[in-house]
């Protein structure tokens, strides 16, 4: 499977340790290059819809109806992960634009001191 930049699709985050983000279809952000589209692992950062455990100034807030979502979410800045392509649920829910995506980019930069 192909994973575009900027997509969000459910992967099975579980099992975990510690603080990870768990679930068994959660929806995520793909962050890694489009170059990489085609690896067997994939980069993305996990999304809630859980406002009480989303308001730090890491998470970023993406309204209902961006790029088509049905629901608020928070992109989980502090939770990238690498996961093999085979942990996929399904196809793609969504697509940030360009615009969208720039504050996940700034976010990211922020926390890795890029």
């Amino acid at each position: 499977m192909s994973f575009d930049r900027g997509g969000i699709y459910r992967f099975r985050l579980n099992p975990i340790e510690g603080s990870e983000q768990a679930g068994e279809a959660r929806p995520c952000l793909v962050v890694q290059r489009q170059s990489l589209a085609k690896a067997s692992t994939v980069i993305v950062l996990p999304l809630t819809t859980k406002p009480q455990r989303a308001q730090t100034p890491l998470n970023v807030y993406l309204p209902k109806g961006t790029a088509g979502l049905k629901r608020e979410q928070w992109v989980k800045i502090t939770q990238i992960r690498t996961l093999s392509a085979a942990r996929v649920v399904g196809g793609k829910m969504a697509q940030l634009d360009e615009k969208e995506f720039q504050a996940i980019k700034d976010a990211l930069g922020m926390i890795l001191d890029l």
